[in-house]
């Protein structure tokens, strides 16, 4: 048994987890997980079917003391969002999570977790090999590819399920049911740039390699009211910063970020500057960490700027020129990124937000992929020309994604009551009821499927998308006991 999950419970749930954390699952890479889930539903008995996308739901029957038939449908998705510290020599092709207990929770070492969504995974396969004659008809629905851009229930056969009543378990705050959610899409340019190969860096200048690390960085939807540090904004920054003193500062390599829904932490730049400069560098570097750290304050105390000597190789250097390392200087500082506008029904509810989500160099032009979030589909649009302008200022050829609806709230539901009713019975208190920024899958399979009742809920996550993401031990216990008594209330009615 692996010992960060010894003796904790429910036992099949974190059993499950340990199991599922061994395996391989980047997004679009969930084919050893599915044949782990599929493999669950051939040792229980139990059917199952898949679509032409790799989404899989599994049908447990109805006990035999449920008075009710009809089917809930439990909901999660398959793959993770794989994120790594720059020092850690991990391989997500390869190598599983290596989980790690601190106290109540769990987390993993220098990686993303994965709890986001595995212990939805570990939950639904718990529940199919449950002994309880008590719970009604259940279908376990495991998408794939969600982090990437809900593209798996995008693809989802909506003839593969047959209930009408989901709960979705990816959400990360216990206490709270979502009734609602974003929707979004990602918007890309590709700019254009002319290199010049040398065999060694120009005469009178030396290579230098920026640095910006320390962030805590975050999921883009439900942490991005927190104004944490974005490093490709902070890098657009730094660069603009030496720019001032060192007019013909020339890029050589950029990059920063990975994910469209991540917060990005780090960034990288190498740049060619006058010869005996690196003083004036190393003190803007100093300068801005503390521009930065008095900023950003608490929620991201340990930011850093450094420049070094760039790592000498036989490889050809290859530069822009002076008035494309501006361009992309510019662009950098020009793309929004943040809230964009709040809520004027739900209080406290961001209501847009855009995310520059990553930046980098590849077959020889810029790219640039950042994230829009509304619960307004027509804002949507909007935040995503907003995005758009610039790059189109810049000579940037755009891309818009398909993007993804949103899930309009139904504070009047059974689904709703019922919830509510059986949290208030077991902890004494009414759960907090609201939408959510982020993106759930929920919009995409209610506007396929039509007539969904849902709800979405999980146990505490922190650090999600990041190598601090963690889980609550006891918050998941909290969580499992909870669906319990809801699919027995429902399987009553």
């Amino acid at each position: 048994m692996n010992e960060a999950i010894a003796n904790l419970t429910p036992e099949a749930v974190w059993r499950h987890f340990a199991a599922i954390s061994a395996i391989p699952r980047c997004s679009k890479q969930e084919t050893a997980v599915r044949n782990y889930v599929i493999g669950v539903a051939r040792t229980n008995d139990l059917s199952y079917r898949t679509d032409d996308v790799g989404n899989v739901v599994i049908q447990r029957p109805a006990g035999s003391d449920a008075g009710r038939t009809e089917t809930v449908v439990l909901q999660g998705h398959l793959d993770m969002v794989c994120e790594k510290n720059m020092a850690t020599t991990h391989d997500f092709e390869s190598d599983p999570i290596q989980l790690i207990r601190d106290g109540d929770w769990l987390t993993a070492d220098n990686t993303t977790l994965g709890a986001d969504n595995g212990i939805a995974v570990a939950i639904m396969l718990a529940i199919l090999e449950l002994d309880d004659a008590s719970l009604g008809p259940v279908e376990c629905l495991f998408t794939v590819d969600e982090e990437t851009g809900l593209t798996g229930a995008v693809g989802l056969d909506p003839s593969l399920i047959s209930g009408r009543t989901l709960i979705n378990l990816d959400t990360e705050e216990e206490g709270f049911f979502c009734i609602g959610c974003a929707g979004g899409k990602n918007t890309s340019v590709s700019l254009p740039l002319v290199w010049e190969e040398r065999s060694a860096p120009p005469d009178g200048t030396t290579l230098l390699e920026l640095r910006i690390t320390g962030l805590r960085g975050g999921h883009s939807g439900a942490e991005i009211h927190l104004e944490r540090g974005n490093s490709n904004v902070l890098g657009g920054r730094l660069l603009a910063a030496i720019r001032e003193v060192m007019p013909t500062v020339r890029i050589a390599d950029i990059a920063g970020g990975d994910k469209h829904n991540a917060i990005p932490r780090e960034f990288r730049a190498v740049v060619a500057v006058p010869a005996g400069t690196g003083e004036t560098l190393d003190r803007i570097c100093r300068d801005l960490t503390g521009v930065f750290r008095d900023e950003l304050g608490a929620e991201d105390p340990d930011v850093k700027v450094a420049a070094a000597t760039a790592v000498e190789t036989d490889a050809p250097v290859r530069l822009l020129g002076i008035a494309d390392s501006g361009r992309i200087i510019d662009l950098l500082r020009a793309i929004p990124h943040g809230v964009l506008g709040m809520s004027r029904e739900v209080p406290g509810l961001v209501e847009t937000s855009t995310n520059l989500a990553s930046v980098g160099v590849s077959e020889g032009a810029l790219r640039i992929l950042t994230s829009q979030r509304s619960s307004r589909g027509s804002m949507i649009d909007a935040a995503a020309e907003h995005v758009a302008a610039p790059m189109r200022l810049a000579g940037g050829e755009i891309t818009f994604d398909d993007g993804y609806p949103a899930w309009p709230p139904r504070p009047q539901s059974d689904l709703v009551d019922t919830a509510v009713a059986v949290y208030t019975k077991r902890f004494g208190t009414a759960p907090e009821v609201g939408a959510f920024h982020a993106g759930l899958e929920c919009g995409v399979i209610g506007d396929k499927v039509g007539g969904m009742d849902m709800i979405s809920f999980g146990p505490d996550m922190q650090g999600v998308h990041t190598p601090d993401e963690k889980i609550s031990i006891s918050s998941t216990e909290r969580t499992w006991e909870v669906l319990l008594d809801l699919l027995r209330a429902l399987a009553q009615e």
